[in-house]
């Protein structure tokens, strides 16, 4: 049963001890706590009895759909109908959003591979060097066998039945029933029957969190630094002097660490050599350039990819060149950190020979829209009537006023950049001397590019013609947290972008007959700097402050007041009318 997993590096036994191991720490952890709550409550009973059957559930919809589900609207109703209480579903859905994201996170990887190494070292030394430095599948490996040995030991000190026939689970159980498990397993299964009916109307507190793995043999030693790549990436992004640091550039440091070790197999810092890294520029410059846009791509392999990229026209393939220079100097910073704290990593390493020339100068690099490019994608039916939702590129009289509608409108009216505009909250919009604009500053769901791209945007007239504050009040009055819900990320790699991508590209390539400039979203920022270049009567100040950028010299940076409102709104107003 374990050959469906044999593209990893453990064998079948390693995966069977690592899994009882999962399942004997689970069960320890579970009684612990239940110890503790019975003998020094924090909450009622009936509290923590919620609390266990929201664990419960949680492990075994996970173990059931995987990490990328979430609780499906047939599982809620399911649970109801057994008796679960609006609020107990509640309580399953934020822990099950909480369990996926730490077994994701760098440092929940880091904590699960220490486990492993505790469990498997100590009886199989010659086992030692696999997970020393684990590969990419054999990670997944463990995490198979993590969440299906935690589903286990909950269903098992539940007493709940399952009538699933995942091979991994049912192995999993059959293991709870040995009598090789520890004493902890027959106080658990001896308080089974006050854990068995879902909770009902009563309210329902936080969870409680779930124990971390306890590690076989001594603490570590507080001076030495875990290898890692991932838990390496989880200290940088949580030093204190960079604080400052643009949780954008948080979620790149994490997602080019995680493509290296797809690319490479290497996981440790200290395994990492020049070949690995010249490897690893090879196949940046072999990726689709649109590779990360398709949700299907987190699914296939790095050879899956490249063999897709061998099918795209030459212009299609290659990440650019400040891209491929970025994950460079990403790993610069992994190398200093990583001598920092006196891990042993390769001398001879030069990241220098390794960059990749510019071939363009900056202002070359992206084309910028034409006032006639601009009334020509307007056009498109998206903005003057498509057939339905789900065929916005065919003529029809409906016209959604979502994401996809109003963001390119008002890129076009202010040149903000598009994770500005399409992440913005209700609480962005205000008015300032009567005049309605939009505040780009951070916020709960993403954070702006610079210190001078916070800026306040005037609206522009067309916009508040077209209902944008009635869309704004509307998404006010239901609570939302962004004017835009239905674009939110749902994981650490997307962006609120991503979901206009595709319907956005599309409607370039209608209008502008294949779209031969490459233009993009970003061009229409490109297109608003250019055009008020040209006018004459605007100042280099007023265009800075309007699109957020930094100042030419410490006068400008220190001594210069913001652009008056007022005289902001008359620059945006400037800018022509799209249709």
């Amino acid at each position: 049963m374990y050959d469906a997993l044999a593209s990893g590096d453990l064998s079948p036994a390693d995966c069977k001890s690592w899994l009882e191991s999962v399942v004997r720490a689970e069960l320890a952890a579970i009684t612990q706590t239940r110890t503790i709550a019975r003998l020094d409550p924090a909450a009622s009973a009936e509290t923590d009895r919620h609390a266990d059957w929201a664990q419960a559930q949680a492990w075994r919809l996970i173990a059931e759909r995987g990490l990328g589900a979430s609780v499906a609207p047939a599982d809620a109703e399911t649970l109801r109908g057994a008796g679960a209480s609006a609020e107990a579903m509640a309580t399953l859905e934020r822990l099950h959003a909480r369990i996926v994201s730490e077994i994701l996170a760098p440092a929940g990887v880091a904590t699960m591979i220490a486990a492993a190494r505790a469990a498997l070292a100590p009886t199989q030394p010659d086992k030692a060097p696999l997970l020393d430095a684990p590969s990419y599948m054999t990670i997944l490996q463990l995490r198979k066998f993590l969440i299906a040995g935690r589903a286990a030991a909950w269903d098992a000190a539940d007493q709940m039945t399952d009538p699933t026939q995942n091979w991994a689970n049912d192995f999993a159980r059959s293991l709870v029933a040995s009598q090789q498990l520890p004493e902890c397993f027959v106080t658990a299964r001896a308080e089974a029957a006050a854990h068995t009916s879902p909770p009902s109307s009563e309210v329902v507190s936080t969870p409680v969190a779930s124990p971390v793995f306890p590690i076989a043999g001594p603490p570590p030693d507080k001076f030495t630094f875990d290898p890692d790549l991932l838990a390496l990436v989880g200290r940088i992004n949580s030093e204190p002097d960079r604080a400052h640091i643009k949780e954008d550039s948080r979620k790149q440091l994490i997602a080019g660490v995680k493509l290296f070790m797809r690319a490479t197999g290497i996981t440790r810092i200290t395994d990492v050599e020049q070949q690995h890294l010249k490897y690893f520029k090879g196949v940046l410059q072999r990726l689709p350039r649109h590779y990360g846009k398709s949700p299907k791509d987190a699914a296939r392999s790095i050879d899956e990819i490249l063999a897709r990229a061998d099918d795209l026209p030459e212009d299609e393939v290659g990440l650019a060149p400040r891209t491929i220079n970025g994950h460079l100097d990403r790993f610069d910073l992994l190398l200093r950190t990583a001598k920092s704290e006196n891990l042993k990593v390769s001398d001879s390493i030069e990241l220098g020979l390794l960059r990749v020339p510019e071939t363009k100068r900056d202002r070359d690099k992206r084309e910028p829209f034409t006032v006639d490019d601009i009334r020509k994608v307007f056009r498109h039916t998206v903005w003057t009537g498509c057939h339905r939702a789900d065929r916005r590129h065919l003529p029809g009289s409906l016209v959604l006023q979502d994401g996809l509608y109003w963001g390119p409108l008002m890129a076009a009216y202010g040149g903000a950049r598009r994770e500005e505009i399409l992440g913005l909250a209700p609480e962005d919009f205000c008015e300032i001397d009567g005049i309605p604009c939009y505040h780009i500053r951070d916020n709960a769901h993403r954070t702006v590019k610079t210190l001078s791209s916070e800026r306040l945007v005037p609206i522009h007239p067309h916009l508040i013609e077209l209902g944008l504050l009635d869309h704004v009040a509307e998404r006010r009055k239901a609570r939302e947290t962004a004017i835009f819900p239905e674009l939110k990320p749902t994981n650490d790699t997307e962006t609120f972008g991503d979901k206009i991508f595709y319907n956005w590209d599309r409607a370039l390539d209608i209008q502008l007959d294949g779209n031969p400039k490459g233009l993009c979203f970003h061009s229409l920022r490109h297109y608003v700097i250019g055009f008020l270049k040209g006018d004459k009567t605007v100042s280099e100040k007023e265009r800075r402050d309007l699109v957020g950028h930094v100042g030419t010299d410490a006068h400008d940076e220190n001594y210069d007041t913001p652009t008056r409102m007022w005289e902001m709104l008359q620059i945006v107003m400037r800018l022509p009318r799209v249709f």
